[in-house]
């Protein structure tokens, strides 16, 4: 989704003054460049995460996917022309897979 698309999404949502408030400083910030649209909260790419996690294993196990093709999300590539990014559901997918991951760490961990 382009990020004129997301913009017009959330102003179409909003239906407070808040929400337009809100959706107008999203706005200007991704306007000015302030913030990337398509930053990732956590970047797996960091070297003390990449220690600890697979990318072929979190592409396989939970998107059913190639390596590659994660890579090319995580790295917001240019595939076939354009920005090969995460969509919204793909980065709820990679938050679900992340936090099943830290759970099933978590019970290892109790169990020792």
């Amino acid at each position: 989704m382009a990020d004129e698309d997301l913009i017009k999404e959330i102003m179409e949502r909003a239906e407070s003054e808040e929400g337009q408030r809100l959706a107008d400083e999203t706005f200007a910030r991704l306007k000015n460049g302030d913030v990337a649209s398509d930053k990732l909260v956590v970047d797996l790419k960091r070297e003390d995460i990449a220690k600890v996690l697979k990318v072929s294993y979190i592409a396989e196990r939970f998107f059913g996917r190639s390596r590659s093709w994660l890579c090319h999300k995580l790295n917001n590539d240019i595939v076939n022309g354009k920005r090969d990014g995460f969509t919204i559901d793909e980065r709820k997918k990679l938050k679900d897979a992340l936090d099943t991951i830290a759970y099933e760490i978590q019970i290892l961990s109790d169990n020792l």
